[in-house]
This record gives structure tokens, C-alpha cells and sequence, in this order.
């Protein structure tokens, strides 16, 4: 495994947020630390899945690294609405 793909995917769950369920959405209070913390946690993983089952046959490129980071943010938004489900707190 790439350290700069962990890198990435880490950075990718850190900023990713959950998707609006409205529009325009309204303001949301403001997340405690954890939930960055799980958010990059379900990035890591979310990349690791992606680049597990579309493997990278030619080497690590720019564009496999932008398409692993599609599959963290998945990761890192599926992990944040199951933790809000479980908290009661859910966004949408």
C-alpha cells in the first residue's frame, strides 16, 4: 500500500461531509472532533475498498489516486450516517 494514497484518503475523510438531503439544507451544528476522526477512518477504508477490487494493474497514476479518493469519500459519508443514525442524530 501507498503511504501517499493513505495520505490522501485520510485527508479525503477528514474534509468529506454528508450529502445534502434538501435544498437549500439547513445550518447544521457543528460536529465533534470524533466524527472528523471517523470521517478519515471511513476514508482510509473506503479508498483501501476501492483500490481492492479496481486494482491498479499499470502502477499508481494521478488518475487511479483521484479515483481512489472518489471511493473514500463514499467511505467516509457512509461511516458518518451510520454513526448519526446510531447517535439519533441524523442529517436528513
Amino acid at each position: 500500500m501507498d503511504a501517499g494514497l493513505l495520505v490522501l484518503w485520510f485527508l479525503v475523510g477528514w474534509c468529506g461531509t454528508s450529502w445534502p438531503r434538501r435544498w437549500p439544507p439547513p445550518p447544521q451544528p457543528p460536529d465533534p472532533w470524533w466524527i472528523r476522526i471517523l470521517g478519515a477512518v471511513g476514508g482510509v477504508i473506503g479508498g483501501w475498498v476501492y483500490s481492492a477490487v479496481w486494482a491498479a494493474d499499470g502502477g499508481i497514476t494521478a488518475v487511479y489516486a483521484a479515483a481512489t479518493s472518489v471511493g473514500a469519500l463514499a467511505g467516509s459519508i457512509i461511516l458518518d450516517d451510520v454513526v448519526g443514525r446510531v447517535r439519533g442524530a441524523g442529517r436528513g
